[in-house]
Formats: C-alpha cells, sequence, structure tokens
C-alpha cells in the first residue's frame, strides 16, 4: 500500500455529520496534516483511515481491509491509546508482543535503552513527555508486520511542544512510513510554521 485517497470521503450528512465530506492523499514518506475540529471527529477520522469505520459517502481506497494490514492506529482513543496509569514498560512488552516479537524484560529494557527511553521505563503513562510518548508509541506500532502507514491522534492533547513531536514524526516518515497527524485546526497552524 503507497497511497490512501479520500474522495468526498463522509460519514454521516449536513451538521450532524460524525465526519464532513474530506478530500485528501496520503502517501508514503511524507507527513499529512489533517485539521479537524470537535471531541470526536480526530477518532472518526482516524477510524476511517484504519479501515475501523465505513464511509457513507464518496470513497476511501485501498479497500478497508487492506488499510487494516497496512494503517496502525496510534494512541487514539479508546482505540489505541494506553491506560494512564500502566507503566511504560507494560505497554512496551504487550506492544512488542503484538508485533509478534521477543517481549520479555530483556527485549523491553533493550527497546527502550535504543529509543534512548529507559529511564522512563516504571514511569505511568500519564507521565510520560509528550514527545517521548508520541516516540514511542509510534516506533512501537511500526514494528508490527506489515504496518508501513501510521495514523496519529490528536497528540496535542498530551501537551508539550508540537514542533518537538513533529520533528519526530517528520524522522518516521523519511523511513518510507506514511504518517497522518489528526489534529485541530490552532495545532495545525502551529505545524505549519514548524515545517
Amino acid at each position: 500500500m503507497t497511497t490512501i485517497e479520500l474522495t468526498d470521503a463522509a460519514i454521516g450528512s449536513g451538521l450532524a455529520a460524525a465526519l464532513p465530506a474530506l478530500t485528501l492523499t496520503i502517501a508514503a514518506g511524507e507527513v499529512t496534516v489533517v485539521p479537524v475540529e470537535t471531541d470526536e471527529r480526530p477518532m472518526v477520522l482516524s477510524l476511517l483511515l484504519g479501515g475501523r469505520l465505513a464511509q457513507t459517502a464518496g470513497a476511501v481506497t485501498p479497500a478497508a481491509s487492506e488499510r487494516r494490514d497496512h494503517v496502525a492506529l496510534v494512541d487514539t482513543p479508546f482505540t489505541s491509546e494506553p491506560s494512564p496509569g500502566v507503566a511504560l514498560s507494560v505497554v512496551v512488552a504487550e506492544e512488542l508482543s503484538f508485533a509478534r516479537r521477543a517481549s520479555g524484560r530483556r527485549a523491553v529494557r533493550a527497546f527502550l535503552e535504543s529509543h534512548g527511553l529507559a529511564e522512563y521505563a516504571s514511569v505511568p503513562m500519564r507521565s510520560l513527555p509528550s514527545t517521548a510518548r508520541v516516540l514511542l508509541l509510534c516506533e512501537l506500532a511500526a514494528q508490527r508486520p506489515g504496518v508501513d502507514a501510521l495514523v496519529v491522534t490528536s497528540p496535542e492533547r498530551h501537551g508539550g511542544d508540537p514542533a518537538a513531536w513533529y520533528s519526530t514524526l517528520v524522522t518516521m516518515a523519511t523511513r518510507g512510513l506514511a504518517v497522518v497527524i489528526v489534529t485541530d485546526t490552532a495545532t495545525s497552524r502551529l505545524l505549519k510554521a514548524a515545517s
């Protein structure tokens, strides 16, 4: 899968639409910032991009089944967001297991050390700095077999400097991944200024 294309894709219609019509192209090796407003729309758009929800109008390619195989949802509320009180090491072990990789203590420690995050091993997810959180969750998602696109949902909700975690995502894209940041309009403007 090299691109995802939305052509007037919507969920619902009119003022009550869960997601108003949207046209965009997401390509490998690029970061795409998509601003959407309201509390629910970032999650809804993320689920649509990941093939977990179907549009009611317009078109999305490739098919939902292919998107489910290749698109990882990163920190999406109610879907892939880690529990706030769980220690980072537990999240890493679980994600490495999902990726069908060694997930014992030694593997977790090696993963954290290789990403400069060993000092946070026992820290609960809610206390992890936002840039470290984005880095960690994206790197873990990229370990999953077949994943070549990351959809990062509302990273601004964890605070911190958007320019700092944006540079992490740009680095992920240089490895050939398609990276989508679903965010609000204000953060989108900050990211445009940072790029």
